[in-house]
């Protein structure tokens, strides 16, 4: 019996469509999660070594001071999500200084405000919270990306749609359909 050539080609086209189609998903799409101490361990340690080195850390912007000639950021730092946001639902990370050569506009970086910052490590600054002496580490801001409110802060919460086909042995095959929340 001769095998039809529709199903040698599935048999063999559809491992390697399949292969490749996964190959294409193996990219993270967004910001690579730093290697590095955060800033509650850096806060304890005050590792000397790690200063000048370069991290990114996000966060909630606690309050904002311009002095003359830069403005220092205090930020409640969150591990950052696959696009480099802070994930506020992940549970804190301690406290740094973001420290931007220049003016920042108060207004828009309310307390709140979802920040990511990168740049080199400038040291240590001593300080308080509350009446609680707290040791911050420094980051000069090379980069602040600010997170815009309406960006989704859990990308899982919006519906999506989804379209599969499936093929089997027989001559066989089907489509699907399937909304997830």
């Amino acid at each position: 019996m001769a095998i039809p050539l529709l199903v040698v080609i599935m048999r063999v086209l559809l491992p390697v469509l399949i292969l490749l189609l996964l190959a294409g998903c193996n990219t993270t799409g967004g910001v690579q999660q730093p290697i590095g101490p955060m800033p509650a361990a850096l806060s304890q340690s005050a590792d000397p070594a790690a200063k000048g080195k370069d991290f990114t850390w996000g966060g909630s912007v606690l309050s904002i001071k311009n002095l003359k000639d830069h403005t220092l950021v205090e930020v409640m730092a969150y591990p950052l999500d696959n696009k480099g946001m802070p994930d506020i639902g992940a549970g804190t990370q301690g406290r740094f200084l973001a420290d931007y050569r220049g003016f920042l506009e108060p207004a828009e970086f309310p307390s709140g405000q979802l920040i990511t910052v990168t740049g080199p490590l400038l040291g240590y600054k001593d300080g308080k919270v509350g009446e609680a002496d707290y040791r911050y580490p420094a980051l000069q801001a090379d980069q602040i990306k600010h997170w815009d409110s309406t960006q989704s802060r859990h990308p899982y919460t919006k519906p999506s749609v989804n379209i599969g086909f499936g093929f089997g042995s027989g001559g066989y095959s089907n489509i699907g359909i399937g909304i997830g929340f």
